[in-house]
């Protein structure tokens, strides 16, 4: 049985911490945060069944206020399309509230042992030879088989370890917000194409609607109130966050002792449309290699990977650029 720390709280740490649970690992999850909190990408791919149900957490979807939907209306100018997610089979995505998912699944995890240690900081890291030997949080020293980063796009770990992120293009800066009690309250999650870049609107609770706005040209800024024109007739809530989705990949994405998951490991813009489920999918793979290193040696864990996410990132990197092409976006050489 390994001990193995998760920083942070969110899809990828949860799933990686109920999958090492599960196979008997001893699990602590680390968090800044007090939980629940806010946090974007509320629409969730149809394929996130799959990964819950081999989680054990399907439930989550049974018991949970979610709306679901067969798929995206895009519009660009006065043209709507629908993009079903499968047009021969009835495929349907989920729109939900993200503080609720996340809570839920950190309960699951907590439910099968974990330990979770909210609203902290770590303030010592023991290295040796570039691996993880101890953490120290609230002045009590853990000491560690296998850490995880699942910090998101702060990649907390990553950073203090000085591992080099990759970034493709030019900077990116997504804002969001919600609003309560719009009368614009779409049936499916919407985005609206413009020369400049798309506005995402999603209702996530009967009286709580979702939006996303991302310029490709950073230099464009989004004043602080504003929010869709759609939904100026609602009342603005929790004010407009911003959060920097610049296309980056870290290099290496997991090394000696240590994994990067979710938005610790690579960033896309929320035009990938899937953040949650490569998030999850990350965190169960993670934990899958960590269990495998019982038998195979960590060099050829660290390249399959490392191989693996690299793959993915690349993947949709190819996508985006061919999504903005088609929807002629305004870009530059250097945006994507």
């Amino acid at each position: 049985m390994s001990k193995i720390i998760i920083l942070g709280a969110g899809p990828s740490g949860s799933s990686c911490a109920i999958s090492l649970l599960k196979a008997g690992h001893e699990v602590t999850i680390i968090d800044r945060s007090h939980f629940p909190r806010n946090a974007p990408g509320e629409t969730l791919h149809p394929g996130i069944e799959p990964l819950l149900k081999e989680l054990g957490v399907s439930r989550i979807l049974e018991n949970g206020y979610f709306m679901r939907h067969e798929g995206i209306e895009s519009l660009k100018e006065s043209q709507s399309k629908f993009i079903a997610y499968n047009e021969d089979e009835a495929w349907k995505g989920f729109q939900l509230f993200r503080a609720d998912f996340d809570h839920q699944l950190l309960n699951e995890a907590i439910g099968l042992g974990a330990q979770f240690i909210p609203k902290c900081t770590i303030s010592k890291l023991s290295t040796n030879q570039g691996f993880v030997e101890s953490i120290e949080v609230n002045n009590t020293v853990i000491n560690v088989d296998f850490i995880i980063d699942a910090t998101g796009k702060r990649a907390w770990l990553a950073n203090e370890l000085g591992v080099r992120f990759s970034w493709k293009g030019a900077q990116k800066i997504a804002y969001y917000g919600y609003v309560k009690e719009a009368s614009f309250q779409p049936e499916n999650p919407r985005i609206e194409w413009d020369e400049n870049g798309w506005t995402w609107i999603a209702r996530v609770k009967d009286d709580l609607t979702a939006w996303v706005r991302l310029d490709l040209d950073v230099h464009r800024k989004v004043d602080n109130d504003w929010i869709p024109t759609k939904l100026k007739d609602g009342k603005s809530t929790g004010g407009r966050k911003a959060v920097d989705v610049t296309w980056r990949i870290a290099e290496p994405c997991s090394f000696a002792n240590c994994f990067l998951v979710g938005d610790a490991a690579f960033v896309l813009d929320p035009g990938a449309s899937h953040g949650v489920l490569k998030a999850i999918m990350s965190g169960m793979m993670a934990a899958h290699l960590i269990e495998q290193s019982k038998t195979h040696s960590m060099a050829k864990i660290h390249e399959h990977y490392n191989s693996w996410m690299q793959n993915q990132f690349d993947h949709d990197v190819t996508k985006l650029r061919e999504l903005y092409e088609k929807y002629e976006v305004k870009t530059n050489a250097n945006n994507v």
